[in-house]
């Protein structure tokens, strides 16, 4: 039967940390077919052949499931085949499968990461032409655009140093030498596409992708060296220190998101599990989004949630990685998965919430140096700040109306007809915005912005938003992350859409109230046109220009 294999030439690729033997496989292989309830004989096993100089371990058993689109207490059943394929050579190992995957039990005991520098050395060298590539950003900020995929016939063309910056890769697709080849760094998934291939064919894919990980100071694309770029998480701990961690929960919500999720989250009633709701699902993404401090300068570090105090989770500062040690918080902490080919109320493979996260490298670490994020796993580095930041803080300026503020809004009272003076609301009204002609107060509700000037010269229209933040002064990534990224969040807010416009136009021609207090300042804090709707509506978003895409963003 191994002889009609036919499969596609893309495979997870790992280094091998334990030797294999043939115990270990073939332990594997009871305990994939325990994980997925076979009772059938195989279709075909192979433990551990030999061909041309490499060592090959195949496994082919039919299964039965509940069908995804029915309840899982159906009685009706599907019949489904699963397959691996595990390929050892030069200490490395290939694994290709369909409908099995590896436990994570045998992972953690048997295989480790390959290095990202590794993988961008075997497929994206310095003639690979970038057609197709998805980044996550260094940030956490709820604020900002996690994450973004770019697609041209060459992306080197049509992507400038600006729209690389603060972004790491995640995925890409390359043509090199008339060949596309796909890249996951994080996973160590390499594809090459080709025609399917059979045994022998897997095994030479296997061998020659293996070989490209191998060589050591490959040259790599000039383009990939313009994202932020792969280091050592030693080499990051001994020039900074963690201070703000958070989950990336869309490796969570890819898991689960498919017609045919490869998890399920459920909670344990008793010895019945239940699958969380829709209702349970949201809350749970919600408290796993939220920006946690780091403490602590041991080893193990305890996290803390910002606004309670109280401990969240712990990490473990390793030697290759961040490990996520506990989550203490509910809902998270009673939260178990089970793989979705499972049977419900058995525990087959059923793991944790934690030791899912940890699995996948959901772990997200901002350092106090700002150009440091560890994502996937791996530590990055923004290295257009590695000249002091200069091309960055150019962007930047001092006002010296702020040295006075000692609040963000001030207080209030009913007979209050401006903000403080000593606020910061009370600096971007009185000095910041002073030279825009029209000035509107957006704080609060569906806002863009805590203030939009506008300023019209020599026919151009320069639109500006302003954020207003206060706090202890403090060279910590986190403020910055939380400031920049609301800015970000607005710039499409820019062009004034017009369908939003109507109620904006209302909320402008009111008073401001603040959370508990009415007051009498007036949101349309100067204007001088006799119909604000008319001067906004004629505003062409094409021909409007302003400093740093329109944001001034002050803290």
């Amino acid at each position: 039967m191994i002889n009609d294999l036919s499969v596609a030439t893309s495979a997870s690729f790992y280094s091998i940390r334990k030797k294999l033997s043939d115990k270990s496989v073939e332990d594997l292989f009871v305990t994939l077919r325990a994980i997925h309830g076979a009772k059938g004989n195989n279709e075909f096993k192979h433990t551990r052949k030999q061909h041309n100089g490499v060592r090959w371990s195949a496994l082919c058993f039919k299964y039965e499931s509940s069908p995804s689109f029915l309840e899982d207490t159906t009685a009706i059943r599907e019949s489904l085949c699963g397959f691996l394929l595990l390929i050892e050579y030069q200490g490395h190992a290939a694994v290709l499968s369909s409908r099995l995957s590896l436990p994570s039990s045998f992972k953690t005991n048997h295989f480790s990461a390959i290095a990202t520098t590794r993988v961008e050395g075997a497929i994206a060298g310095a003639d690979a032409i970038f057609q197709r590539m998805t980044m996550r950003n260094m940030s956490i900020s709820p604020h900002a655009m996690r994450s973004k995929t770019l697609e041209a016939q060459n992306l080197a063309n049509v992507v400038g140093p600006a729209g690389s910056r603060r972004y790491a890769p995640r995925t890409y697709s390359v043509v090199a030498n008339g060949t596309l080849s796909t890249a996951t760094p994080s996973t160590g998934r390499i594809g090459i596409r080709s025609a399917r291939a059979d045994l022998p064919g897997a095994v030479t894919f296997a061998k020659s992708v293996i070989d490209a990980l191998l060589e050591d100071n490959a040259d790599v694309s000039p383009f990939i060296r313009s994202f932020a770029r792969p280091v050592s998480l030693k080499e990051a701990l001994v020039a900074s220190t963690p201070q703000t961690m958070a989950i990336d929960t869309n490796k969570l919500r890819d898991a689960m998101g498919s017609d045919e999720p490869d998890i399920r989250l459920i909670r344990l009633q008793g010895d019945t599990a239940v699958e969380l709701s829709a209702g349970e699902l949201t809350e749970l993404m919600e408290q796993l989004d939220r920006p946690l401090n780091i403490e602590g300068d041991e080893r193990v570090r305890t996290v803390r949630d910002p606004a309670t105090g109280e401990q969240a989770a712990s990490i473990s500062l390793n030697k290759n990685r961040i490990a996520l040690r506990s989550l203490s918080v509910l809902p998270a902490s009673d939260i178990y998965v089970e793989r979705a080919s499972e049977n419900p109320n058995e525990e087959g493979d059923r793991q944790k919430l934690r030791e899912l996260l940890d699995e996948i490298d959901a772990l997200i670490v901002l350092f106090d140096d700002v150009r440091l994020a560890y994502i996937d796993g791996q530590v990055f580095r923004d290295e257009t700040l590695l000249d002091g930041g200069e091309s960055f803080l150019r962007h930047f300026t001092a006002s010296v109306s702020l040295a006075a503020v000692t609040s963000e809004k001030g207080a209030f009272t009913a007979a209050h007809t401006a903000f403080d003076a000593t606020s910061s609301f009370g600096a971007i009204v009185d000095h910041i915005a002073e030279a825009d002609p029209i000035l509107l107060c957006d704080d609060l509700g569906d806002e863009w912005a805590d203030f939009i000037g506008i300023t019209e010269s020599a026919g151009l229209t320069q639109i500006s938003f302003y954020h207003a933040k206060h706090g202890e002064l403090s060279l910590g990534a986190s403020s910055f992350h939380v400031s920049v990224g609301q800015a970000i969040k607005n710039l499409g807010n820019m062009t004034f859409p017009e369908e939003r416009l109507a109620g904006k136009l209302e909320l402008w021609g009111s008073a401001y109230n603040a959370p508990g207090q009415k007051t009498q300042i007036q949101r349309t804090i100067r204007s001088n046109v006799a119909d604000l709707a008319v001067a906004l509506g004629c505003i062409d978003p094409l021909k409007s220009c302003s400093c740093y895409n329109g944001e001034r963003s002050h803290e």
